[in-house]
């Protein structure tokens, strides 16, 4: 989302005949709406689908579920690693973090060859992103809902705690090999 809108307002920047079509500001400022808006159904239906699993019975799950959506956005990624989640899983910390860390860190040969010039490291900051977005997204809707306190709040940070540490873990691993 966030990459398509970048590409198009670089693309636009650089077209030939911009001069002759006139500014381009509102067609970013149209492509920014259109952004927003496709963020805010993508919110929506987060919500919409945590309501069928009341989120305070669910909360990791809705966790997961945006942090993985981040992941893609990140990635610039139109697969839906949304599969995985839809299949009913075990969603304690541990296994989420777990699930989160080793979806999103099985994107690394890809990432590699669309940017054979980066790091692990590299690779490593890309991913956080969109986890940290993800989990970010996930809070704001659990706060919403007035959810967000006490066990969920404490499931939630030692989710993110484990990823961060699940994340170091994966880069130290190459780290390792590389001397």
């Amino acid at each position: 989302m966030d990459i398509q809108f970048s590409e198009s307002v670089r693309a636009l920047a650089k077209a030939p005949d911009k001069k002759e079509n006139g500014p381009i500001g509102p067609i970013v400022s149209e492509l920014a709406h259109e952004k927003n808006a496709a963020k805010k159904a993508l919110n929506a239906s987060i919500l919409e689908s945590t309501i069928n699993v009341t989120a305070a019975d669910s909360p990791l799950s809705l966790v997961l579920k945006t942090a993985l959506e981040g992941i893609n956005e990140a990635l610039g990624s139109d697969t839906a690693i949304q599969e995985a989640y839809d299949s009913g899983l075990d969603v304690s910390p541990e296994a989420t973090a777990d699930r989160i860390v080793s979806l999103s860190t099985a994107f690394l040969s890809a990432y590699q060859e669309q940017n054979p010039d980066k790091s692990v490291a590299d690779f490593i900051a890309v991913i956080s992103g969109g986890i940290d977005q993800g989990f970010k997204e996930a809070r704001d809707i659990l706060e919403g809902l007035q959810v967000l306190e006490g066990e969920i709040a404490g499931n939630i940070d030692t989710t993110y705690d484990l990823v961060q540490a699940g994340l170091q873990s994966f880069l130290e691993s190459f780290s390792n090999t590389e001397t």
